[in-house]
């Protein structure tokens, strides 16, 4: 994949999954969610042994690798280059599995509405196992990363199922 601008464009792919959501709040809390909620790439980078690579920021328990998108970035260009960072090497990114389409609206105010996107995308490394020597995850330090040939224990039914996509 050399380019990802826009989410949408993936909606009508029969070989990728797309979730939607509406989230309807108060609005005090429409506007704490729109200051602190972000859309991501999320990427599921496997390697030749069949696991996958997962990260510990402190916060989420083990994921997968997740970085934050601005509406006019290439998500294709911050996944390659965030997961350089993560790893060390080049990541060849190989294509979109899924994206969750969330839209958030102020309760009894329709026009005060946003929407926020995960895409996940397959990923696989250049050469080997690799780990950089100090990976980070956008300018947030990972507590721990690892190759999984499993779900870890305690994952959300989300996170989870993020994973397997990634382990079947």
């Amino acid at each position: 994949m050399k380019s990802l601008h826009d989410p949408e464009q993936l909606r009508d792919r029969a070989d990728v999954s797309f979730h939607e959501e509406t989230h309807v709040v108060d609005r005090e809390e429409f506007d704490a969610t729109r200051e602190n909620v972000d859309s991501h790439i999320v990427v599921g980078v496997t390697n030749d042994s069949g696991e996958v690579l997962l990260v510990n920021d402190g916060s989420h328990g083990w994921t997968l690798a997740a970085f934050p998108l601005e509406s006019a970035e290439d998500a294709a260009v911050t996944a390659r280059q965030a997961l350089e960072n993560l790893t060390g090497i080049s990541i060849s990114l190989d294509c979109p599995e899924r994206v969750r389409h969330i839209e958030f609206r102020s309760d009894g105010d329709d026009a005060r509405q946003f929407s926020m996107y995960n895409v996940i995308l397959r990923a696989s490394p250049v050469d080997g196992r690799p780990v950089a020597s100090e990976p980070t995850l956008g300018h947030t330090e990972v507590q721990d990363i690892g190759w999984f040939a499993e779900v870890p224990e305690g994952t959300s039914d989300e996170l989870g199922d993020d994973i397997r996509l990634f382990l079947e």
